[in-house]
Formats: C-alpha cells, structure tokens, sequence
C-alpha cells in the first residue's frame, strides 16, 4: 500500500480533467483496469497486461502494422530526444519507471509501485525483478541512477537537463561541483530512491518522459555519441526491438519475446517516411499503411466518402501551433511589434481555408483541457487597424524602417502553407516578410541555436500541467534548446512559474500560473495560431488502437503500439 501523498492526488486531478473527455469515433477499450490504491495512482495488473476490452473480437496475434511517419525520427537516443518524431519510436523501444495510460493516469511501467513522503521530496520506486533489457541483461536500479546521471552528465549535452535538475544535487553535479547526486539513490537491486531539492507537483509527469527512459550502461558507454543510432546500438527494455533503420526511408522493429508486461499482439512494427500527406493516404488507399492523416485540402472528400468517413478517427489534443518571436535580439525584442504582428494574422480564415476546418483558433497560451485553463483570455483578435496603429507605437509606421525578418519553418504539410497565409497577412499591414523552409532535423539544430529571429513554434505536451507549457517554454533558466527558444525573459514571470512548481496547494498553484500566463500573454513572446486535432483514418482491420490528448497525426507517439492487433 502506497504512501497517500496530497501531490499524487493533485496529479490525478489535474488529468482527469483532460483525459477522459470523449472522442467521435475512438473505439473504447485498452488495458483491463489495474488494480488502484487510496491515493489514485495505480498497482501492477494481476492478470494478462495485454488484454484489451473493445467489444469487438478477442484480440490475437501476428502481422506487422505498417506505420507512417512524416520525417527521419533525428534520434532514438533518449537523452537527446527533443521530438515527437523520435519520441513515438522510442517509446516503443525503451520504458521508463512510470507511463501515462490511454485513460490518463500515472500507472507502473518498470516500477511496480511507489511511495512519497508526507511533502512530496522523498520517492521511492520499487522495481519489478522480471524486466530485461534486449541483450537479455536484468534491470536494476543501479540502471535507472546511470541513465539519469547520463542525462545530466554535461559531456552527453542533453537538451533534456531540466527533466531531473530538481533532483537534490543534480544541479550542483551538472555545474561540475560534485562527482555524484546526492539525491539519487541506490537503495538496493529493485529498490530507487529520489530525494527532491524541493517538493515538484509533476514529478510523475518529468518521470513519463522519454528523456527518463533506462538505457544499458554497458551498450551506452561502448557507443558513446553513437548510442541508438544504429540496430546494435539501440537496446532497450521495450516492447519491440529495433532491427532495421535505413535512414529516410524506414525502420522496421519486432516485437520483444520477453518483454515484462507481456509480448505484443503484433509481429512487428514498420515505420514508413513518406513526407508528403497525399503520399501517405495514397499508400494507405493502397493497403500499404494501417492509418493516415489526412491532407488539410482533401479532408472534405474523405468525410463525403461513406467508406472512408466511417475509418476516420478524432481526437482534440494538448498540441500547438504558434510562431515564435526571437525576443532577445532586434527587432522582437519590442513588444509593441510583437502585438501588431498578433493582432495582424485572420486565424479563423487559416483554420478553415488552410486547414479545411481542422483546428480551433488559439486564445490563450495553455491549451483547454488542462486543469487551470483560463477560458478569460480571449486571443489577439484579427484586427489591422489595430495592428497598424500598434506597428506604428513600435516605430515602424506601416511596416517602414523594419530590418528584413524570415519565417523559418519546416517543410512538412500543411507549414508551408501556413506560413504563407501569415505572409499575406502581414503584407496588408505594410510588414514583408520572407519565407525559409528547411527539413525537421535542421529547422530544430537552427532554433535551438537562435539563429532565425521569427520561425515556427509547435508543442505537443509531454505530460498534462500548466507548468509544461509555461516553466518548460518561457522561464528564462531554460533559454534555447532547453525549450524557451523564444529567449523571452521576465523576472515576474519567472518568479510566478518556479513559486508554482513547488507549491502543493492546488487552487494557489493554479492562481500563480494564470497570473503568470497573463505576463507572458500581454509580452506577446509568441503569434498563436491554433490548437490542433488529431484527425486520422483507420484500416478496418485495426483493432485496440488509443488515441490520446497526447498524440499527434501521423505518427502517434503516445498510442500504445503493443495493445494493438490486426484481425483481416
């Protein structure tokens, strides 16, 4: 029996809220329910993890679901990830202490259970003893502390830092002051304890993360920069093996015999690149992929195809889609400028002449959904006087005297066509701008390293809290690459947002990050645009598939692969 622990009934609450909201054509099901203690977070299943309840056939096993993604995941190196591309394949290769379900709880993955201390700064995890990394080696707790001093090791140049820097010492060990971390704890084999500098609501959610993923020591020091780049080089515990990656063209995986929480249904996992969307539902018209997004300018047609209209699955997410504002450098570094550009953009013409309708306009910088959601915000609305008498406060009277300003953006559909409607937006206010494309891998090495003052911002939530959008992508202690590519600074703000994360009393929590949020909202650090939708279709002959709020069209990365069979 679990510590009760008032944080762990906080993290609960604020996911309920978003997970359980109901979905057009998703199939009900997943894993039976596990077993669940007084403080909400749940045990190990005592029965087969796989079973999945649809009301549909039993489930059985065999074929390889053949899966698309949009670009070359840039890594399967957990302490590199940073995308959703490489997240969705290392999810299926590798595992963490916790995971978050379909339903949107925090349940058991390689830890069975855990305990917290009365002020929520002492966790302690206990291990399964039947988990096995691919090279048949078992996993203990010595694993979890390497893999977490890897990631803060500042010689593997993690841009995921701050996903365990609240651990006590942790910051000491990356500032090269210590030789180990005070507050990560061997306690013995299947036994890991974390201590906390201080108390952090969403530990749980940090710990959901592919960056806190265990890796193999032995496998990961022999590869050193190379680690997971390779078939031989990518061992994990997950529930299917890497085989094959011929690199922009696909990755083919196997399912895992010996995985702890059962082997998977499927035979195996091949994930396709195919760029462009009408490549993708071409190949999925033709058999050869088992789901698709679908074009923005051909979602019409596929809703008036009887057929292919009862395929089509939709979900609302926690994912979007904003440009961003360089604000430590001229000329964004004036927020006048910054709000002529937000109120000069007709959001809804973009969302249904771009977008065919797929997507909500963007009014506040945490998406709804989420637990303090501050439906008070109303959005900049499309407004070019406003924006022109605002361009000319800035000093820039119908766009004259501006520097030259790109948007860069990466090539994938439907961006290009995104970033073209804002250029003509911002052209009838006088402002013109020019437009550079460049693929996945190099659009993010170029924004995180600040070079593109104006470019494009999207985010797709790691785990469901406030502070995932705010501390994550706006405090200034994680400038660049640790996720403020914005560079925006704000001392309030900040203050406001490090107050929250320690703080266990809910509705303060949530008074401090609206607060926080409407600094960062009048700043105007980035144009919102829209919150997105995952809108895809299905094969018939796909079953157990959950879509989450935390899944993105086409490549799914929360959707657990292993509950999913194929019944022609």
């Amino acid at each position: 029996m679990r510590t009760k622990s008032i944080l762990a009934i906080l993290f609960l609450l604020s996911l309920s809220s978003l997970f359980l909201m109901g979905c057009p054509g998703q199939p009900q099901g997943g894993p039976v329910p596990r077993d669940t203690d007084q403080n909400g977070t749940q045990g190990s299943a005592t029965g087969d993890e796989n079973q999945v309840s649809t009301g549909q056939e039993e489930p059985v096993y065999g074929g390889i679901y053949k899966f698309p993604l949009d670009t070359d995941p840039p890594t399967l190196d957990p302490a590199q990830v940073t995308d959703t591309v490489s997240d969705a394949v290392i999810r299926s290769i590798f595992d963490g202490l916790v995971k978050i379900s379909p339903e949107g709880e925090y349940v058991p993955a390689i830890a069975e259970r855990w305990e917290a201390n009365e002020d929520g700064t002492v966790w302690t995890f206990f291990l399964r003893n039947n988990v096995f990394f691919h090279n048949g080696r078992q996993v203990k707790a010595d694993d979890f502390k390497y893999s977490f001093m890897r990631i803060l090791n500042p010689e593997t140049r993690s841009p995921r830092t701050w996903v365990l820097d609240r651990i006590k010492g942790a910051k000491a060990y990356l500032n090269g002051e210590v030789q180990d971390v005070e507050g990560i704890e061997v306690v013995d084999d299947f036994t890991l304890r974390l201590t906390l500098e201080q108390p952090f609501a969403p530990l749980l959610g940090l710990l959901a993360m592919s960056s806190s993923f265990v890796v193999p020591r032995e496998v990961a020091d022999e590869w050193g920069n190379l680690f997971a780049s390779e078939p031989a080089a990518t061992v994990g515990t997950g529930p299917f093996v890497l085989k094959t990656w011929e690199h922009n063209n696909y990755l083919l995986l196997e399912a895992n015999p010996d995985y702890f929480a059962g082997k998977a249904y499927l035979d195996g996992l091949r994930y396709t690149i195919i760029r462009e969307p009408l490549g993708r539902l071409e190949e999925f018209r033709a058999g050869n992929l088992d789901h698709t997004d679908i074009p923005s300018d051909l979602v019409d047609e596929v809703m008036s195809d009887p057929e292919e209209a009862a395929m089509v699955q939709r979900r609302p997410l926690l994912d979007v889609y904003n440009l961003g504002f360089n604000c430590s450098k001229p000329p964004f570094d004036n927020p006048k400028l910054r709000q002529a550009l937000c109120h000069a953009v007709n959001r809804q013409f973009l969302i249904n002449e771009v977008l065919s309708g797929i997507g909500t306009e963007a009014t506040s910088i945490v998406p709804p959904g989420i637990y303090g959601y501050d439906a008070g915000l109303t959005g900049y609305e499309y407004n070019e006087e406003l924006a022109k008498q605002l361009l000319a406060e800035a000093g820039y009277p119908n766009g004259e005297g501006l520097p030259e300003i790109t948007l860069w953006f990466d090539t994938r559909p439907p961006r290009p066509d995104i970033c073209q409607a804002v250029q003509q937006d911002f052209a009838r206010i006088g402002v013109n701008i020019q437009l550079k494309m460049l693929e996945w891998d190099a659009f993010l090495e170029a924004v995180d390293a600040g070079e593109p003052s104006f470019f494009q911002l999207t985010w797709l939530a790691d785990y469901p809290d406030p502070e995932n959008f705010l501390y994550v992508l706006l405090d200034s202690q994680n400038w660049g690459r640790l996720g403020n590519t914005t560079r925006y600074k704000n001392d309030e703000f900040d203050r406001l947002v490090e107050e929250a994360g320690v703080i266990t009393d809910q509705q303060r929590r949530w008074d401090l990050y609206s607060q926080a949020e409407q600094i960062a909202f009048n700043d105007a650090p980035w144009l919102l645009l829209f919150w997105n939708e995952c809108t895809i279709l299905v094969a018939p002959k796909v079953h157990g598939l959950q879509i989450t709020a935390l899944d993105r069209a086409p490549i799914l990365p929360s959707v657990e692969m292993e509950h999913v069979w194929l019944l022609e």
